[in-house]
């Protein structure tokens, strides 16, 4: 054997013996994780859309309009309407009551109305009559409790100042053109509501709510909006007055995985009136 072939078969033992050490000793480097700088660690997830952003921008675009149409002063018929009757109807009405009454020897009762006497130990009888007149033309409505109507009435109040409008209150200016006038006037409702009207208002807004079985909030409200100096129109529609639902999530369920949820109801007295109140300004810009 040559010395060049003993030099090889040296190598090729001292390999063989060696190669499991180095085999165990030998561990394969993961490669650094790294991230270009400036970046966050996890993706930020981007952000809910607001349910009320349609709305903000309608009322964003009634201030504008209102701006620009000089400020114009509004009166608001809540759950009443402005019917044709330019004068109250009245109504006599007489009632009688009567009660029993004891009275002494010689004694005698008397009252406005009414008048009794009768001798020792008997009973006798009194009866009052009374006459009043009852207005018969009224414009106003019934409507639930009065803690779902007060709450939809003041949203809806509060979102148009938000806005920036002047609202006149009814019953003020009623009672303020009421002072100048005589005494029967001043029980002739229709005709304070005409001269309130003429108190430099332009814009008349109406809204009557109905039960609605249908609607998504068991209610339906008519609008009506009236330029009052040219008496012309300028809106008439219907609104369940539903606010916007938020977005639907996905929520983990034991055992099935994942199950996508509406969002909660918003349906509450003040979120309703604001939508009519936003549903109203749409028509308006």
């Amino acid at each position: 054997m040559s010395n060049q072939t003993k030099l090889f078969a040296t190598a090729l033992t001292a390999l063989l013996v060696a190669g499991p050490a180095m085999a165990q000793s030998y561990r394969p480097q993961a490669p650094a994780v790294t991230y270009r700088e400036g970046m966050p660690d996890v993706n930020t997830p981007p952000p809910s859309a607001n349910p009320d952003a349609g709305n903000y921008t309608s009322s964003s675009s009634f201030a504008r309009w209102y701006a620009g149409a000089g400020r114009p002063t509004m009166l608001m018929f809540w759950n009443r309407q402005l019917i044709e009757d330019a004068t109250s109807q009245y109504d006599s009405v007489q009632t009688t009551s009567s009660a029993g009454i004891a009275v002494g020897q010689g004694a005698a009762v008397r009252g406005r109305g009414w008048a009794a006497s009768a001798s020792s130990g008997m009973a006798a009888s009194a009866s009052e009559s009374r006459q009043y007149q009852e207005r018969m033309t009224d414009s106003s409505y019934g409507f639930r409790s009065n803690n779902f109507t007060r709450g939809v009435e003041s949203a809806i109040l509060n979102t148009f100042l938000s806005a920036g409008a002047r609202i006149v209150d009814r019953e003020a200016v009623i009672r303020k053109v009421s002072a100048k006038q005589s005494r029967e006037d001043r029980m002739d409702i229709q005709y304070l509501e005409t001269l309130a009207m003429g108190q430099g208002i332009q814009y008349l807004i109406e809204i009557l709510p109905d039960d609605d079985a249908a609607s998504p909030t068991g209610v339906t409200f008519t609008v009506k909006v009236t330029h009052l100096p040219t008496s012309t129109v300028r809106a008439q529609f219907t609104t369940s007055g539903n606010p916007p639902k938020g977005e639907a999530k996905w929520v983990a369920v034991n055992g099935a995985g994942f199950e996508k949820r509406a969002a909660p109801s918003r349906q509450t007295p003040q979120l309703i009136g604001a939508q009519v109140a936003y549903d109203t300004m749409t028509k308006l810009r």
